[in-house]
Order: C-alpha cells, then structure tokens, then sequence
C-alpha cells in the first residue's frame, strides 16, 4: 500500500468537512495565505505539508 494511504485510513468527521469548507471560504485560491499555526484540522496541515514536500509550488495551483 503507497504511503500516502497508510498516513490515513479513517473515516473524515463532520466537524473536520465543516472546517474543510471553511478553509475554502477563508484561503485564498493560490494557498499564499494559509496559516500554518492557524487551527485547522490535521488532514488539512497534513495535505499542505504534502504540497510543500513535493516541491507543488501554490502558484501552480491556481487556473490561468
């Protein structure tokens, strides 16, 4: 099984896909504004570190 599906095998919580859509409302498109301190839920602070280990550049992210 790859890593990336060992990290976690659970299921997602209410609370963790209310936050996930606050998270939407509140960073901008290209990530440049995510909070690394700020309380957010560990799958996401999990997934913006797999962005930045993989070298996924924010910028990228955004649709031109």
């Amino acid at each position: 099984m790859p890593l990336e599906q060992t990290r976690h095998n659970k299921a997602i919580s209410r609370d963790t896909w209310s936050q996930l859509l606050e998270f939407f409302n509140k960073v901008d498109t290209g990530l440049e504004n995510y909070d690394a301190e700020g309380a957010w839920p560990y799958l996401i602070d999990e997934f913006m570190e797999y962005l930045n280990e993989n070298g996924i550049n924010h910028s990228n992210m955004v649709a031109e």
